[in-house]
């Protein structure tokens, strides 16, 4: 997958990050180089961002931390993103199960959530390690959108405090037109493709009705995913986390609480 065909895969993302890293990567797809000293500066913070890995506490607790935006693999996107791998994330959770000195999993997560091409897996792994040993997904800061499709199937959900975010069940994709940016340049591209829904919704041209109503039908299957996935995970029906929980909504704290996002309180 290249980098424009998961830019404009649905996301389960909170849309304000979305927005963000398309600028960001807006710079990519017109041959600019992107300026990552520049992008440190305004976040203040640096973007290197080392593969997170569990390590053991006493009385056999592994914590593997989930922080960032989620991607499928690590690369030039989690490092801009500040995020991590899904995929590595996966391997490490199996890894801790599989530590005979690891008697119980911790997942410290802090993410606005990520892209859905990895995210499902990483979840499902995690809904079936937890029949093996118990995992437990904490949050104290951020638990949204893939983020908490991945966090609802621990065993149990814990925020740290009144203001946690948790929710924002949904899913988002994005259409950009570069024609006019390319024409400014003095680029025309032209795709030569077989069968009628292969390039429906093509960057180099407006999104015409056809490929907006593909786009609109790819985001509601996968939401249905999601919300299939959550109402197995918190043991509801799918009728409960349409009304109670999935309409988007960030929940802070005890609404978490309230919405059965979450089953309490507790530090990490």
């Amino acid at each position: 997958m290249n980098l424009l065909e998961l830019l404009t895969s649905p996301w389960a993302l909170q849309p304000q990050m979305l927005h963000e890293m398309l600028g960001v990567y807006a710079t990519h797809l017109r041959g600019d180089k992107i300026d990552i000293a520049a992008i440190e500066a305004r976040l203040q913070r640096p973007l290197a961002n080392d593969q997170q890995e569990y390590t053991l506490r006493e009385g056999g607790i592994a914590v593997l931390p989930v922080e960032g935006v989620l991607a499928p693999k690590a690369n030039l996107f989690t490092r801009v993103s500040g995020g991590a791998s899904a995929q590595m994330l996966t391997r490490q959770a199996e890894s801790a199960i599989a530590d005979p000195r690891v008697r119980a999993l911790v997942l410290a997560i802090d993410s606005p959530g990520g892209s859905v091409f990895g995210s499902p897996e990483f979840a499902q792994a995690v809904f079936e390690l937890s029949q093996t040993k118990p995992i437990v997904a904490v949050s104290d800061g951020l638990l949204a959108s893939a983020a908490y499709w991945i966090g609802s199937a621990a065993n149990a959900v814990y925020i740290s405090g009144p203001t946690v975010n948790v929710g924002s069940i949904g899913v988002v994709a994005t259409h950009t037109d570069i024609s006019k940016s390319q024409e400014a340049q003095g680029i025309k591209t032209t795709e030569i493709f077989a069968d009628q829904y292969k390039r429906i919704a093509s960057n180099y041209a407006p999104l015409s009705k056809e490929g907006r109503q593909t786009m609109q039908d790819q985001v509601d299957y996968t939401y249905s995913l999601f919300v299939g996935a959550v109402a197995k995970h918190r043991g509801v029906s799918t009728d409960v986390v349409l009304q109670d929980m999935a309409d988007g909504r960030i929940f802070i704290g005890q609404q978490a609480i309230d919405a059965g996002l979450v089953d309490g309180v507790s530090t990490l």
